[in-house]
């Protein structure tokens, strides 16, 4: 059986090793290539054109209302 102090002293470890994991894991982002996108210059938007000039986007203004609906 674990004593109150035992436990605190588990809980802090166990949330300061998850608190650093986290750290690790979201920093060696930066680092480590993403394995589902090979390429970076390759996006969704650009059809499959490796590195081709992107057309410009076409915006469509919607008439401004109070109510959305």
């Amino acid at each position: 059986r674990l004593t109150y102090q035992q436990r605190r002293t588990f809980v802090s470890t166990l949330f300061g090793l998850t608190f650093f994991a986290s750290v690790l894991t979201v920093s060696a982002s930066n680092v480590l290539p993403c394995p589902v996108r090979p390429d970076r210059s390759r996006y969704a938007d650009t059809e499959g054109k490796a590195g081709g000039k992107r057309p410009a986007p076409v915006v469509e203004k919607m008439p401004r209302r109070w109510i959305q609906e």
